[in-house]
């Protein structure tokens, strides 16, 4: 027969549990809005019954709350990180390419096809009137514009790519501090999980900082489950990028970057491999995300994805031949004085966009500037011939220049390949974004917390415990009877 008092422990686990289970409640009401967080509930169960002796059957003992598990769907985290990790590799690579249509700044007033048609046309003045020091000012001018813009290019693609580099190494400090918390986090989630309990809290701030590393680099995540613990949720986590481990359990393998002195493309100091700190190197190639897209920017000067120093390189060109092809035409030419033949319009350098200014001799004398084709019998050229110059104004519809034509189909082309690059990289920077909030959106559809019903359960649990409490109450008026008032009859 079971005890008199039986029925108080009955409602004392009722009243426990409920009290428990509005705990939870109170918990998930109180971080709604809190980053990251998922929402918990209490899992119960029923306490082993009690055989009534005689065989005629079990008597229930109560209930239990046996843990507090969170909900969430890890199917759909793996889902959030893949696009997320997409997402940060368009968007990194769309807002290199708007920084780079910006510094090309075309079709625009100030662009360099204005400034080299501008050039043209004082070349033309020229051509009608080739002793007048006036135009010949204005072809100076307009020269000296020209070089500037090209110059202020490099300087901004050269500024460009040393942002780059400071972003890259931003990235990756961002990455080992990610690995440093994620690794605490793993040795206290492990600790706090030794004796059966679900470190709930600290698991979402862990994934929520594995869904930020997720933006900056491809994560493939691992946890070996501890037999020897009773809770399933319990393990050792791993981090592996490149199948190699970022963070294994509570130990790190940072990443480092090395410098270099040698770039074909800019000077100073780059960075250059990407290395564990273990010492071996990342391929570059096999990454996704931000970084990886950092690092194709930056260094890529042809393929799929063209970087900083593929612009570089096409300025280059287009600058090199552009001066070689001007030259070549204004050293055939005579000027107003005795200046003879040979003499270049342009001066470049080692690095051609860099570099390029008009020479010293028509940045000092005027005279220079080779307009005639013909020279008096004394070399003194010919005031009125302006031949030469109308040769060098033609050079803007030299088809034969470049693989994409005239000089003026040159920069048309750069800028149309640039624009549907641009295009490209903001079509799936926006379609991911989409992707992820529609993953995200699903994820909050399970895991977040909802106020409608946290405050349906609220009611649900206190009626819960006030059923318990009242049960108690009439387990007291019973023994009471019991022992107060029972054979007192008469008294």
């Amino acid at each position: 027969m079971r005890s008199t008092f039986f029925g108080f422990n009955i409602a004392r686990t009722g009243l426990f549990t409920a009290q428990r289970a509005l705990d939870v409640v109170g918990h998930n009401i109180a971080n709604a809005q809190t980053p990251g967080y998922s929402r918990q509930r209490v899992e119960q169960t029923q306490l082993s019954p009690l055989a009534i002796p005689g065989g005629r059957g079990m008597l229930g003992a109560g209930v239990e709350a046996i843990r507090i598990t969170q909900i969430r769907n890890e199917f759909l985290d793996v889902k959030f990180r893949n696009e997320n990790t997409s997402f940060g590799e368009w968007q990194t690579r769309y807002e290199t390419l708007s920084e780079i249509e910006a510094i090309i700044n075309e079709p625009s007033n100030s662009g360099i096809r204005n400034v080299m048609d501008e050039f043209f046309s004082s070349i033309q003045e020229l051509s009608k009137d080739p002793s007048s020091l006036t135009v010949r000012a204005l072809v100076r001018q307009r020269a000296i514009a020209f070089c500037n813009t090209i110059n202020h290019m490099y300087r901004q693609f050269e500024k460009m790519a040393r942002d780059m580099d400071f972003a890259i190494k931003t990235t990756v400090s961002q990455i080992n501090n990610y690995a440093k918390d994620i690794a605490k986090l793993n040795d206290a989630i492990y600790r706090a999980e030794l004796d059966g309990s679900s470190a709930n809290d600290l698991r979402d701030q862990r994934n929520l900082l594995i869904d930020n590393l997720s933006k900056l680099v491809k994560v493939e995540i691992t946890e070996i489950k501890d037999p020897n613990l009773s809770n399933s949720g319990s393990g050792k986590m791993s981090i592996l990028i490149n199948g190699q481990a970022l963070v294994s359990h509570d130990k790190v393998d940072l990443l480092n970057l090395e410098n270099r002195t040698e770039h074909p493309h800019i000077d100073g100091v780059m960075i250059g491999n990407l290395r564990w700190d273990s010492g071996s190197t990342i391929d570059i190639s096999g990454l996704n995300g931000q970084l990886r897209a950092q690092f194709d920017m930056r260094d890529n000067a042809d393929g799929n994805f063209k970087g900083i120093p593929y612009y570089i390189n096409k300025l280059n060109e287009f600058t090199k031949e552009f001066a070689k092809e001007f030259n070549k035409v204004h050293s055939e030419g005579y000027g107003l004085s005795d200046t003879g033949t040979g003499n270049n319009f342009f001066d470049i350098g080692s690095v051609a966009a860099r570099d390029i200014k008009i020479s010293q001799l028509i940045e000092m004398d005027l005279d220079y500037i080779a307009a005639a084709k013909n020279a008096y019998e004394d070399g003194r050229g010919i005031p009125g011939d302006g031949s030469n110059a109308l040769l060098l104004s033609k050079i803007r519809d030299n088809h034969n220049m470049f693989d994409w034509g005239s000089p003026d189909d040159f920069l048309k082309s750069l800028v149309s390949n640039l624009g549907v690059d641009a295009q490209e990289a903001r079509r799936m920077s926006e379609n991911q974004e989409i992707l992820i909030q529609q993953v995200d959106y699903q994820r909050q559809s399970i895991s977040g917390v909802s106020l409608d019903e946290e405050m349906a359960n609220m009611i649900k649990f206190q009626h819960s415990y006030n059923a318990a409490a009242r049960m108690i109450t009439a387990m007291d008026e019973m023994i009471d009877v019991l022992i107060n008032r029972l054979g007192r009859v008469g008294l």
